[in-house]
């Protein structure tokens, strides 16, 4: 006996959707690193999202590694301080 769509458990029409919510996540998330100064961002997106170890940034950057570790952790908490701006989901902290 399987259930049917609308009587699976744990669905509630007062519920986000949640593919919605990680959409508008991604979303603002974009949106913050785009407004990042130009090296904060260059730096994050080649460590975090590319996956860059600093002495490789360095290296492609012609700059120290703690020049390429400063710029990621000012980015990051500009990252984290435009992130506190934008309005959170419901439920999420």
């Amino acid at each position: 006996m399987d259930p049917t769509l609308d009587q699976q458990p744990g669905q509630s029409f007062d519920a986000p959707e949640l593919a919605l919510s990680r959409a508008i996540d991604r979303l603002t998330l974009q949106r913050a690193i785009d407004n990042l100064p130009t090296g904060y961002r260059l730096i994050f997106v080649l460590h975090d999202l590319e996956g860059f170890e600093h002495n490789e940034i360095a290296s492609l950057l012609d700059c120290a590694i703690d020049h390429s570790k400063s710029k990621l952790h000012k980015a990051r908490l500009n990252l984290r301080e435009s992130m506190r701006g934008q309005p959170q989901q419901e439920g999420r902290k």
